[in-house]
């Protein structure tokens, strides 16, 4: 029989969750780079990180300790506990049960230059913003120049005209780029018509040269740039402003602009704005464009490579058979098949191959389901319109890559599934959650697919075929590499692969971080230990189901 979950004091988990994490990643052997106030993780360059709190701004979405070892190094809540109290214990840290917080400054514009020669030569003649435009934004004090640095400023005025925000940006190329300290993220820059169309962008400059490519009454309209993927500035926007019905998200035509795109979408769809729709640029933004029409080479577009893997996954499914007789498509039949999941990838050696094959299955149950909760006795075949709706619903930026959390998902999408029953919902709700159930399937059959990929090429050049792989008990244990390392070489040498334990040590000694010497591992040995918690929620939740 397992092992209770070991259960942490909330001194514990507060010591946890107060390790500084520039700290923590420095000692990993992570690099990272000062911005602002904050240092940037260079690894995910969305991510900063200011003493023991971090921000994802891809995702819009941060935390502490406890949840970033979670989320980026895949382990769970005991093995991330047990790895910040140990790093806590070496470095002697203490938790102030009385924080002073920081006194928030004042904010206060930049001083204005006397003139703004060094602005306009460089929008006019580098970025070739309209001249009339940027005369607009001038006089209506929206842009200046500033004393000290001759930074372009772009102002954010609160709706009594009051300066709330301002974005600094250098004249140099690749230069500095920043907001102004204590800046009220509600009041980023915009522009203020009187139509129902709003067009959102990332930046200031894009916002201008947008509206250069599209003069034309471009004064009747209204426009904000988020400095970034950020929300607030255009959720205040839309709270203060009825009028606005039209949405265009016109962000950078590459992976992190499309993936920030369907994040803001879905936010409007929740505040059921029905209108709102992508413009993409042609090139990689709109100043890009712009600068095309001058003459001027430019920094092409990068579509998301997911996207173009989705399709061909779907296209694949739509033609392999997985036999499914149509009584047997219930809610147990479902239940019983996520299990088989739960268990292959928790309990036995992880062979995504039949992980993979699983997923699959469990796929085209939840769609049939799906299928015959919508349309009654339609069979389900390549030409079910549960396809296309898989395909809709699709977002990159929610496909991560992490397993564990996608189970996660699975799971709690079919708790909520047993609650509708149990409440005897009708048949079009019941669908809607079988509908976002599919497509987190879908995440799990793309991901089982990578990995399987990845394996077969490390495993021609390194490490073990999965069948092949011993166990090693690594979780719950010292989670000092050295310690691990050892616990990892015995179990190869145990097995007869001695050769492979030379192999692996070489490797993880010469590793660049923790983590990668913990991937490094796992392609030799199967890490295991104490079950947890979460498969007596399962065994609990999935009975009677």
């Amino acid at each position: 029989m397992a092992e209770k979950y070991k259960r942490f004091s909330k001194e514990q988990i507060a010591v946890a969750n107060n390790v500084n994490l520039v700290d923590y990643l420095i000692h990993q052997g992570e690099s990272l780079a000062k911005s602002g106030k904050d240092m940037r993780w260079n690894r995910y360059s969305s991510v900063t990180i200011r003493g023991n709190q971090y921000y994802r701004w891809k995702t819009q979405e941060g935390g502490y300790p406890i949840q970033f070892l979670k989320e980026f190094y895949g382990y769970n809540f005991r093995q991330a506990m047990e790895l910040l109290l140990s790093f806590a214990n070496d470095t002697g840290l203490t938790v102030d049960t009385h924080p002073v917080e920081e006194e928030k400054k004042e904010f206060i514009l930049p001083e204005r230059n006397s003139s703004m020669r060094r602005i306009y030569g460089y929008l006019l003649n580098a970025r070739f913003i309209d001249k009339d435009i940027l005369n607009e934004f001038v006089q209506k004090r929206l842009i200046y120049e500033d004393k000290e640095f001759h930074n372009i400023v772009f102002v954010g005025y609160d709706e009594d005209g009051v300066p709330r925000h301002a974005h600094k940006r250098s004249t140099f190329a690749d230069g500095f780029r920043g907001n102004v300290e204590s800046s009220d993220p509600r009041y980023t820059f915009h522009y203020l018509g009187q139509s129902e169309n709003l067009y959102v962008f990332e930046a200031p400059i894009d916002m201008l040269s947008y509206i250069s490519l599209h003069k034309e009454n471009w004064q009747n309209h209204n426009y904000i740039a988020l400095n970034g993927l950020g929300t607030q500035g255009l959720e205040y926007l839309l709270d203060s402003n009825d009028s606005l019905k039209r949405i265009f998200l016109c962000f950078d035509h590459d992976v992190a602009g499309i993936e920030g795109a369907e994040r803001v979408l879905d936010m409007l769809y929740k505040r059921k704005i029905t209108e709102a729709s992508i413009i993409q640029p042609k090139n990689k933004d709109f100043n890009e464009d712009l600068k095309e029409l001058h003459g001027i080479e430019t920094i092409k577009a990068v579509d998301n490579p997911k996207y173009i893997e989705v399709n061909d996954e779907i296209e694949c499914l739509k033609k392999t058979n997985i036999e499914i007789d149509y009584n047997d498509i219930t809610h147990t039949s479902i239940g019983n098949q996520f299990t088989r999941i739960y268990y292959s990838y928790n309990k036995d050696i992880k062979d995504f191959k039949i992980l993979n094959e699983q997923s699959e299955k469990l796929l085209k149950l939840v769609m049939s389901m799906e299928s015959k909760l919508l349309y009654n006795c339609s069979a389900f075949t390549d030409n079910s319109k549960v396809w296309d709706m898989l395909k809709a619903d699709y977002r990159a930026y929610k496909d991560t890559g992490n397993i564990n959390k996608i189970i996660h998902n699975i799971f709690e999408d079919l708790k909520e599934v047993k609650t509708a029953v149990d409440n005897h919902e009708n048949n079009q709700t019941i669908a809607e959650i079988y509908r976002k159930t599919a497509n987190d399937i879908l995440n799990m059959k793309l991901q089982t697919g990578r990995e399987l990929v990845r394996n077969m090429e490390i495993n021609e050049k390194f490490g073990l075929e999965e069948s092949l792989k011993p166990d090693a008990k690594m979780i719950g244990e010292d989670g000092n590499v050295f310690n691990l390392m050892g616990i990892c070489s015995n179990a190869l040498k145990k097995a007869g692969y001695t050769e492979k334990a030379k192999e692996m040590f070489d490797r993880v000694t010469s590793s660049g971080s923790y983590d990668e010497a913990l991937a490094i591992m796992s392609e030799y040995v199967n890490p295991v230990g104490d079950e947890q918690s979460f498969e007596e929620d399962i065994n609990m939740e999935m009975n009677g189901f």
